[in-house]
């Protein structure tokens, strides 16, 4: 019995320190609201350590040309990735028109994509350091130039 619970243990705490390591990353949330024709709520919150998985695994030869277009703007991005991880909470783009509101903010450690209008409303929020992550993952990706 002792032997057991001693399995069972590990067990518990491998998949304790797997789903830990999996989300160390932040989680990406996506909310979705459909009006029309009839009302359809999509909620997912999934760890933002995936996407950058994701891109590991993903063929090379369909990464390629990604790759050698955003290679060139790394510094660039890396450098405003830093820099909104730095500042304080704030709108970027808001845009609100009769029926229809756009905003993307920083909140927290993520960005935030709020859009409505009369059929839809979608919410989406992803780490800052995940989106870091996932972009030098894929400037890694393909031959290097």
């Amino acid at each position: 019995m002792i032997l057991f619970g001693k399995v069972a243990l590990g067990v518990v705490g491998t998949a304790v320190a797997g789903v830990g390591l999996l989300c160390s990353e932040g989680l990406v949330e996506v909310k979705v609201v459909e009006r029309q024709p009839q009302v359809h709520h999509v909620y997912v919150i999934a760890p933002a350590m995936l996407a950058s998985i994701a891109v590991h695994f993903a063929p090379q030869k369909d990464l390629s040309h990604a790759a050698a277009e955003i290679r060139p703007w790394m510094p660039t991005i890396r450098a405003a990735l830093d820099q909104l991880r730095e500042t304080d909470d704030m709108t970027l783009v808001e845009v609100k028109e009769p029926g229809e509101h756009v905003r993307v903010a920083k909140e927290g450690g993520s960005i935030v994509v709020d859009v409505e209008d009369k059929d839809d409303t979608v919410h989406v929020s992803t780490p800052i350091r995940a989106i870091s992550s996932t972009m030098e993952q894929l400037a890694a990706a393909g031959p290097s130039l």
